[in-house]
């Protein structure tokens, strides 16, 4: 394990696990309830990572509360049956916990504990933070900053990992070294003029990377 690193904090849709496919599914199942355009997958991928207001928005127009009822009602517990982690994240998380690396999830998701453990993977973190623990959601610092506080580690000795710009801008704001992964909309390259401090590929590559 590289030098001085105490703690991971992960990105949660995208970044450990394969989110699109259910949300893109269960969205357009709301959409044919209640008459709206139905999207596509890389619609729906340009707007993971950001919170569901703010992506209803990018994708009708509009928000509307009542859709958000409509969607926890008769969606959420089928989006998160569906939700699947990418193949390489529960041996990277068996590594670092070996390792004695300490562990977070920080999501713009709300109730995150929830879809955490609806993957299985609530038992590897430590620390698990959603919009329902914090005022201002990534890119403001405030998520990461107590997932830190949680974890008890300082900023210098931690990493965070992200799919998204949003992602990138996080771990700035919080002074946090933040790697990009591209398993989501964005590339590496686009990762990188975000501000990340390296990019991978996938969690493999993270895992070799950091040498784990």
């Amino acid at each position: 394990m590289k030098k001085g690193i105490q703690a991971i904090l992960f990105d949660f849709d995208m970044t450990l696990i394969d989110s699109s496919h259910a949300i893109t599914s269960c969205m357009n199942g709301m959409a044919r309830d209640l008459d709206l355009p139905e999207v596509t997958r890389e619609q729906v991928l340009s707007t993971i990572g950001l919170p569901i207001e703010a992506a209803w928005c990018a994708l009708w127009g509009e928000f509307r509360p009542e859709w958000l009822e409509h969607y926890r009602n008769h969606y959420s517990a089928l989006e998160r049956k569906e939700l699947r982690p990418f193949p390489g994240t529960v041996p990277l998380l068996e590594r670092l916990a070996a390792g004695g690396i300490r562990r977070g999830v920080v999501t713009n998701r709300r109730y995150a504990r929830v879809s955490v453990e609806a993957v299985g993977l609530a038992p590897y973190f430590e620390a698990i933070v959603g919009l329902e623990s914090v005022e201002r959601p990534k890119p403001f610092p405030d998520s990461l900053l107590l997932g830190l506080k949680i974890l008890e580690v300082d900023r210098g000795s931690a990493l965070f990992v992200g799919d998204t710009d949003i992602d990138m801008k996080t771990g700035i704001a919080a002074g946090v070294r933040t790697i990009g992964v591209s398993s989501g909309n964005h590339g590496e390259k686009e990762l990188a003029r975000a501000g990340a401090w390296k990019t991978v590929l996938d969690l493999p590559s993270l895992g070799d990377m950091l040498g784990v």
